[in-house]
């Protein structure tokens, strides 16, 4: 693909530099006429060049400083911190008819009410503001 590259540019040099040159004619006829066409082309041109380039600066005139903002207020913070403790839920039970039955060794036990948990304990975390 190199190659190829180089070979193409070479060849586009060398076609180049083949052409005849164009000819404008004599070098006495229409003299005049060329300088008017070379000044106005250099007005033109010096007319293009020097337009971006604006020598007279209007940023001290329109520059302002700007105002900084007020300071902004930021009442104090209170004093303490905030702590986070466990907390033990204890088991909510329910009473429930416990019927007349056998035990495992052939004995009658009368029916009675009994406890059963309907809500197992847990621990629960807590967030506490503690003051020193």
């Amino acid at each position: 693909m190199k190659k190829l590259m180089i070979s193409i540019v070479a060849t586009l040099v060398c076609v180049s530099l083949l052409t005849v040159p164009a000819s404008a004619g004599s070098k006495q006829r229409h003299r005049w006429e060329g300088l008017a066409i070379g000044v106005g082309a250099a007005i033109l041109g010096s007319a293009l060049l020097n337009s971006h380039n604006n020598a007279v600066s209007n940023e001290t005139a329109s520059y302002e400083t700007p105002v900084p903002p007020p300071p902004r207020y930021c009442p104090p913070r209170p004093r303490g911190h905030w702590e986070i403790r466990r907390i033990w839920v204890p088991p909510t039970f329910k009473r429930v008819w416990n019927p007349a039955h056998y035990n495992h060794r052939r004995e009658r036990v009368p029916g009675g009410w009994i406890k059963i948990i309907s809500e197992p304990g847990y621990w629960t975390q807590d967030r506490v503001w503690v003051t020193p």
